[in-house]
C-alpha cells in the first residue's frame, strides 16, 4: 500500500523522534532497567506510527483493535487505607512518590535445583534451624530494605486494602475476591522464599506448606508455638493452639471431637475443591478488568472457605478485628501466613492438575496484568500474572500428599424423594419450614432483606435443558455487608432436617465466609455455587424448582441484606 507525500513526511519525523526518545533511554537504562512512564510513552508512538502507516485502506488484525484491559497498579497513587472501618493504615513504602526504575520478570535458570515445598508437619529439625535463621535475618533488616519482614508483611497491606489505584484510572487496586487472588498471593510467597534462600546462601530453600487439608496437619504446626524461635507470635487464638483440631468451616468453637472435625473438614474440602468447583470462575473468582467499570466482587470457593475461616480461626480473639490473621491489613505479620498461603497456592495446582489444565485462564487481559515486587537482588520487578502459571517454570513444585477428602462426596440427610414430597405439603399448607424462617414464592421477596434469620426462597431451577459441561449455579446476588466483623451464612438446598446442618450432608451446597475490606469499598458481592452434582444426588436435576436456605452462622449477619437468588448456567 503506498503512502501519500504527507503522511511520508509525518512518519519519518516520528521515527526521527522515536530515535531520539530511545537514545536518551539507553542513558537511563541498564540491565534491562525500565520506568514506568517509557513504555507509555513508546506504546504511544508506536501506535500513531501503526495507525498512519496502515492508513484507512490498511489491514486490522482482531488482536490490534482489542482494547486492552489488563490491570497493574500505580505505583506513585499509595495512599492510606482502611485496614479496619475504624481504622485508617499507612503502609506505603518510603519514597513511592517518584516513579522507581523496575526489570521484567525472568524466570529462574532451568538448571537451577528445583526448590520442593514440603509439608510443616514432615519437615525435620534441621530444616527448622535452617527457615528459623533466614526469618531472623530477613526481621533483623530495617524498615527501608524491601527484603525485610516489616516490608513483607506490608505488600498484603498495600495491595489488599486498596492502598493503589490502578494505572491510567483513579479505581482502586483490589485483589481479594477476584480472580487475581491466586496468582497474586503465588508471586508474594515466590519472591519470599527467594529472598529467604539468598539470606542464608541457599540455593534450594523452599517454604513449607501448612497442609491444613489433610488429617496429619490439621492442628498449627508445633514450629510455629515455640516462643523462642522466629516463627512465633502473639497475635492468635491461644485456645486454638495445638492439640487443638482446626476448623475448615470456622464460625464458632465447637465441642467437636478431633476425629468429627476431621471428618467435616474433609466433607468441606470436598465440596470447596471439587463439587462446589467445576468452573474456573466458581473456583478462581470473577473477571477482574481495568477501570471502575471493570471491577468486581465475587470470589471463588477456597477463598471463602478454607482461606477466610482459618484467617479468622487464627487471628487473636481479644483483638477487634481478630488481628493479625483476621485482617488483610496485619494478616502477613504472623510467620503462618506465609505456610497458609503455599498451601492455598498448592491447592490450585492441585485443582489444575485435575482438570489437565482445561480449565486455565486464556483471557489476555488476566494474562498480561501485572504487579511489581522486589526480588532477592533488590531490584523491582514487574511480573506479569501469566509469568507465574506453571509452577516448574519459577522453579519450585510441591511434595505430595494424600489427598483423602477426593473421596468424601457427601450422601443426602434425608431420602431425596421423602425430602421433595415434605417441601411440597408444606408450599401447600403455607407453613414455615424451620423455626424463624421466612418462605418466599419469589424472588422478588429477597430484595433488600437482612439475613437475621434463616431464610428459604423457592428458586426456578429447569426452564431449559442443560447443555454438555454446562453447570448449574446457585447466585446468591447483591450481597451488601456492613460494619467490620466477620460474616458467615451456609447455603442449603431442599433442606428438610434443621438438625442435619453440616457439609457432611449433600444438602449443603456451600458458604459464604467473609473478612470485610480488601478495598472493595461498597461494590456488593455475588456468590456463585455450583451445584449440578448436589442437585443429581438429590435427584432434584430435573426439578422445576428447588429450596434454597439461606442460613446465619454469625450474629454479624443481621448486617447483610441480599438482592435476591436466583439459577444460573455456567460453561
Amino acid at each position: 500500500m503506498a503512502l501519500g507525500p504527507c503522511k511520508w513526511i509525518s512518519t519519518i519525523t516520528f521515527a526521527f523522534l522515536l530515535l531520539i526518545f530511545t537514545v536518551t533511554l539507553w542513558s537511563l537504562e541498564s540491565n534491562q532497567v525500565q520506568y514506568p512512564f517509557a513504555g507509555d510513552l513508546t506504546k504511544m508512538i508506536l501506535g500513531k506510527l501503526e495507525g498512519w502507516s496502515l492508513g484507512k485502506h490498511g489491514v486490522i488484525t482482531e488482536e490490534s483493535k482489542r482494547e486492552t484491559k489488563s490491570v497493574g497498579p500505580n505505583m506513585t497513587s499509595c495512599h492510606p487505607s482502611y485496614g479496619r472501618t475504624d481504622l485508617l493504615v499507612d503502609c506505603c513504602p518510603p519514597g513511592f512518590q517518584s516513579p522507581l526504575p523496575f526489570v521484567d520478570f525472568q524466570f529462574p535458570d532451568p538448571q537451577s535445583p528445583l526448590r520442593i515445598r514440603r509439608p510443616v508437619h514432615a519437615v525435620d529439625a534441621d530444616y527448622i534451624a535452617k527457615y528459623d535463621k533466614a526469618l531472623s535475618i530477613m526481621k533483623s533488616l530495617p524498615h527501608h530494605d524491601p527484603r525485610s519482614f516489616s516490608r513483607q508483611a506490608n505488600l498484603h497491606c498495600l495491595f489488599c486494602t486498596g492502598a493503589y489505584d490502578q494505572q491510567n484510572s483513579n479505581a482502586p487496586l483490589s485483589i481479594h475476591r477476584t480472580w487475581f487472588f491466586f496468582p497474586w498471593h503465588r508471586m508474594m510467597i515466590y519472591f519470599h522464599e527467594r529472598i529467604l534462600g539468598s539470606l542464608i546462601g541457599d540455593e534450594t530453600f523452599a517454604l513449607p506448606y501448612w497442609a491444613w487439608d489433610i488429617p496429619q496437619g490439621m492442628v498449627i504446626p508445633d514450629m510455629y508455638t515455640n516462643n523462642s524461635s522466629s516463627f512465633y507470635h502473639t497475635m492468635r487464638d491461644v485456645s486454638h493452639l495445638p492439640p487443638q483440631t482446626a476448623d475448615l468451616n470456622y464460625v464458632s468453637d465447637t465441642n467437636l471431637s478431633p476425629e468429627d472435625q476431621i471428618d467435616l473438614n474433609l466433607a468441606f474440602m470436598y465440596n470447596q475443591m471439587v463439587s462446589g468447583a467445576r468452573k474456573t470462575e466458581l473456583f478462581m473468582g470473577c473477571t477482574y478488568k481495568a477501570g471502575k467499570e471493570g471491577y468486581c466482587n465475587g470470589p471463588g470457593t477456597i477463598e471463602l472457605a478454607p482461606h477466610n475461616a482459618l484467617h479468622t480461626w487464627i487471628g487473636s480473639s481479644l483483638n477487634p478485628g481478630r488481628e493479625d490473621m483476621g485482617k488483610f491489613y496485619s494478616a502477613a505479620k504472623d510467620p503462618i501466613f506465609y505456610a497458609h498461603h503455599a498451601n492455598i497456592d498448592r491447592l490450585w495446582e492441585v485443582w489444575r492438575e485435575a482438570h489437565k489444565q482445561q480449565l486455565d485462564i486464556k483471557d489476555p487481559d488476566w494474562l498480561d496484568s501485572f504487579f511489581y515486587f522486589y526480588d532477592e537482588n533488590l531490584r523491582l520487578v514487574r511480573v506479569k500474572v501469566g509469568d507465574v502459571v506453571d509452577t516448574i517454570k519459577l522453579g519450585y513444585s510441591y511434595e505430595q500428599v494424600h489427598r483423602p477428602w477426593l473421596n468424601m462426596r457427601p450422601k443426602p440427610s434425608s431420602p431425596p424423594k421423602l425430602a421433595r414430597q415434605m417441601l411440597k405439603t408444606k408450599e401447600k399448607n403455607k407453613l414455615e419450614m424451620l423455626s424463624r424462617t421466612h418462605v418466599s414464592s419469589s424472588e422478588l421477596d429477597t430484595h433488600g432483606r437482612a439475613l437475621d434469620a434463616s431464610l428459604t426462597v423457592k428458586v426456578r431451577n429447569h426452564w431449559r435443558k442443560k447443555e454438555k459441561e454446562e453447570e448449574k449455579v446457585i447466585v446468591v446476588h447483591g450481597i451488601e455487608v456492613k460494619g467490620d466483623a466477620y460474616v458467615k451464612f451456609d447455603v442449603y438446598v431442599n433442606l428438610i432436617d434443621q438438625f442435619k446442618i453440616s457439609p457432611k450432608f449433600r444438602e449443603f451446597a456451600g458458604t459464604f465466609a467473609h473478612i470485610p475490606g480488601g478495598g472493595a469499598g461498597k461494590r456488593k458481592i455475588d456468590l456463585k455455587l455450583g451445584v449440578s452434582e448436589l442437585l443429581e444426588d438429590l435427584e432434584a436435576d430435573e426439578d422445576e424448582s428447588i429450596w434454597v436456605t439461606l442460613l446465619p452462622t454469625t450474629p454479624s449477619c443481621s448486617n447483610v441484606t441480599i438482592g435476591g437468588v436466583r439459577m444460573q448456567y455456567i460453561k
